[in-house]
């Protein structure tokens, strides 16, 4: 009968595996970082509630753009059908917007690692 020979896994390649997760689960969900200044979500401005991101892409009635401004504490981005006020309806020059917010609504702050239902782009 042979002898059952043991083998060990290294720590670094265990240290190294979980360090790679780690990273890649950061920022995954609503309520990470993200490096915008603002979040840009669609909203009716006479209602002052928000709407569908789509309803702002077809440009109809009365949705607009608006930007909640991201601060280093967390701010809730309101869902669909809640009050949406504390914002802008342009963005501010030289300033960057995250898109594409969970309708569901999210917490969200801006701390310039990882993201947020976020595609990077300017809003406009």
């Amino acid at each position: 009968m042979q002898p059952v020979v043991r083998r060990r896994a290294s720590r670094t390649v265990t240290v190294g595996v979980v360090a790679a997760i780690a990273a890649t689960l950061t920022g995954c969900g609503q309520g990470a970082n993200v490096s915008e200044d603002y979040a840009q979500i669609c909203r009716d401005n006479s209602t002052e509630k928000r709407l569908p991101d789509d309803d702002c892409n077809n440009h109809g009635g009365s949705a607009h753009w608006y930007y909640l401004p991201l601060g280093s504490s967390s701010r809730t981005v309101p869902a669909v059908g809640q009050p949406a006020t504390g914002g802008a309806d342009t963005l501010p020059s030289g300033k960057t917007a995250a898109r594409g917010i969970s309708s569901d609504g999210a917490s969200v702050s801006r701390g310039g690692f990882g993201g947020s239902g976020s595609d990077g782009s300017h809003g406009g």
